[in-house]
């Protein structure tokens, strides 16, 4: 009986460059995290800014999927696919919680003019851009030890939006027309989303360092 010989070759599935994925998704969430300060401080009009983070948002999914495509592909990944998977949803966050702040905003305007942010709310975004400086070096560490000590400066960055969220909200037993604090509560809610995610990418990336240690 014939016996078909086996090949002496051994093929094992693809790998692919992930974390560079990751970085390239990050890549697209920083841009939307700076429209989101350039709007904060006038440098970009609200619909204009709405408009520009559509787009960016549509770019941050798709390149969301090929990351989480490639991490089920890959036959090893540097950190576990889990973290991948995770940290990649995460950002995803961010990147809509950024467009909801401005989209909030954009809801308020009377046809092309549109009311410039506060001051309480532009604070927020400042810290929130400002946090995510280290948070994003330590994305880009990743598998490095180092990634988890970048992530920490991060967490410490954003317990600092917690407390210019306080003060905002604080401010509005100040607001004399109610229908201008109820706009400004909801902007201010937005912004804290938007902290939350940040936050919980942070506590991930130092998570995924420190199951691989």
């Amino acid at each position: 009986m014939h016996r078909p010989r086996l090949s002496n070759a051994w093929f094992l599935p693809r790998s692919f460059d992930v974390l560079d994925m990751l970085r390239q998704q990050l890549d697209i969430v920083e841009h939307c995290v700076h429209v989101l300060s350039d709007w904060g401080h006038g440098k970009t009009p609200t619909h204009e800014a709405v408009a520009e983070l559509r787009v960016a948002a549509g770019n941050e999914h798709r390149a969301r999927r090929t990351l989480n495509n490639a991490v089920r592909d890959s036959f090893s990944t540097p950190i576990e696919a889990e973290d991948l998977f995770e940290l990649g949803e995460r950002l995803g966050e961010i990147a809509e919680a950024g467009y909801a702040v401005i989209r909030e905003s954009e809801l308020s305007c009377s046809g092309p003019t549109c009311a410039s942010p506060d001051p309480y709310l532009v604070e927020l975004i400042d810290r929130l851009a400002s946090a995510l400086i280290p948070l994003a070096r330590g994305l880009r560490k990743l598998p490095s030890g180092d990634a988890a000590q970048c992530a920490d400066r991060a967490i410490e960055d954003l317990s600092m939006v917690e407390h210019a969220y306080r003060a905002a909200i604080a401010d509005l037993e100040n607001e004399p027309d109610v229908r201008r604090e109820l706009r400004r509560r909801e902007l201010y809610r937005r912004a804290e989303h938007l902290h939350a995610a940040m936050m919980r990418v942070a506590r991930r990336t130092w998570y995924s360092v420190y199951k691989s240690r």
